[in-house]
């Protein structure tokens, strides 16, 4: 038996010992976690499957590359229908999704990789985090406060079941493991007395000093903003498109147009074009996903000029979300009639000549001439390379410019420039549009 001052010497070392193992192992018996690991649920709009992410956030600045861990994961909703199932559920990685890099296949020696191995059991599924052998391999967590992403996982039901997005760790820690990678000696003592207790590219385990955090799902909702956009492109043409925020909700799309009523245009009575259906064009059907999507390119055709189309853009809902049939958005296109537009003398009085600036708002054939008062033809107009603008084909466009070069015979006055368009595509109006401007030479 051990006398009282025995006692007292026997404590003392213990105590000294603890504050040894306390002073090496610092980060593992600090006060403060060293980081957190984070089960983090994402909105996932397939009712048959649950993604989530794994992520780990460096909170002491007492160590920095990551190393090895092992999460256990369960499902709560399925614990009343005996849990996670391997024979329904599967569970895989999404590669590449994890900022630990590079990821490759496990080897048991000499690895230089990381490596993820998500495995499903009756109940719980499980991942786990390999890393390479040489500190000079694994990731650097750089700052206090910064993440790094594990991983993105999935779990899905075989036979199409509901599946909830509440995830969470296994409630005992004891079967949870975090480590990072040592990158020196940790040694007390010098000589007889030296200990070393961890080298360097040794994993050091968190042990208890870090919180393992199993976030709610995000709120599911079906805010997605869209914008519909359409343009009158000429040819009797309008091309319209689309952009979206988010899509998850959607199963596809169809647009349906009418022609505006002038005489009460709240009256709007739309109909689908059939060509742009989801049914009908694949790119039209909804990705169910989160991502921003655009899509453009749709063309219709028109019947009429000096006329307003409205056009709407419709989507349908998933039945997971109800199945309804909305109305996203309407537009309202004109087609021009005037198609020459803004036509304008770039120098009037001139002496020599002077230039003709134009909008085209349709493909038109183009004849530019200039006549004097008495209807008598002085000279064509010419194009920049000075060819004579006679029946010549002119896309939709902006600034175009036609030329007037007086003859050295003409006279000073009043001249008339005229530029007369046809509509290519439209042999019912021969005449489309016709231009006159007075223009006045000074010798």
């Amino acid at each position: 038996m051990l006398s009282l001052v025995d006692r007292s010497h026997s404590k003392i070392v213990a105590l000294i010992l603890v504050m040894i193992a306390a002073s090496w192992c610092g980060p593992i018996f600090a006060q403060t976690p060293l980081g957190n690991v984070i089960l983090r649920p994402l909105l996932d709009p397939r009712p048959d499957t649950t993604t989530f992410e794994i992520w780990l956030k460096k909170l002491d600045p007492q160590w920095d590359f990551v190393a090895n861990g092992t999460f256990r994961i369960e499902v709560p909703s399925l614990s009343l229908t005996g849990g996670i199932d391997p024979a329904v559920h599967t569970f895989s990685y999404e590669n590449p999704s994890s900022q630990l890099t590079p990821m490759g296949p496990y080897l048991v020696s000499n690895s230089s990789v990381y490596h993820l191995e998500p495995e499903v059991f009756a109940q719980r599924m499980s991942v786990m985090l390999l890393c390479p052998d040489s500190v000079s391999d694994c990731v650097r967590i750089a700052n206090v406060g910064d993440s790094v992403l594990i991983g993105r996982f999935t779990l899905s039901t075989n036979d199409g079941s509901f599946l909830s997005d509440t995830v969470t760790f296994i409630s005992d820690e004891r079967q949870l493991a975090m480590a990072f990678k040592a990158d020196h000696d940790s040694v007390t003592g010098v000589g007889l007395t030296r200990n070393v207790w961890y080298v360097k590219h040794d994993n050091v385990p968190f042990g208890s000093n870090v919180q393992y955090i199993s976030e709610p799902p995000p709120p599911d909702s079906c805010n997605g903003v869209f914008d519909f956009r359409g343009v009158y492109i000429g040819d009797l043409q309008v091309e319209l498109g689309f952009d979206v925020t988010d899509e998850h909700c959607y199963k596809g799309y169809w647009i349906e147009k009418t022609l505006v009523n002038q005489r009460d245009p709240t009256v709007l009575n739309f109909q689908p074009i059939p060509r742009l259906n989801y049914n009908v064009d694949a790119s039209l059907k909804s990705c169910r996903c989160l991502r921003p999507q655009s899509r453009n390119g749709y063309l219709d055709s028109v019947q009429f000029r000096r006329e307003q189309y409205a056009y709407r853009l419709m989507g349908e809902f998933q039945s997971y979300y109800g199945g309804d049939t909305v109305a996203i958005d309407t537009i309202f296109i004109r087609v021009p009639n005037a198609i020459i537009s803004n036509a304008v003398l770039l120098e009037n009085p001139f002496s020599n000549g002077t230039a003709v600036r134009f909008n085209i708002d349709d493909r038109v054939r183009l004849t530019g001439s200039v006549f004097d008062l008495g209807g008598r033809l002085i000279a064509n107009l010419v194009d920049e390379a000075g060819r004579p603008i006679i029946d010549k084909e002119y896309p939709k466009g902006v600034a175009y410019r036609a030329y007037f070069k007086a003859p050295a015979v003409a006279s000073q006055g009043l001249y008339n420039i005229v530029l007369i368009a046809i509509p290519i595509n439209d042999v019912s109006i021969q005449e489309q549009s016709r231009v006159v401007l007075k223009g006045q030479l000074i010798r």
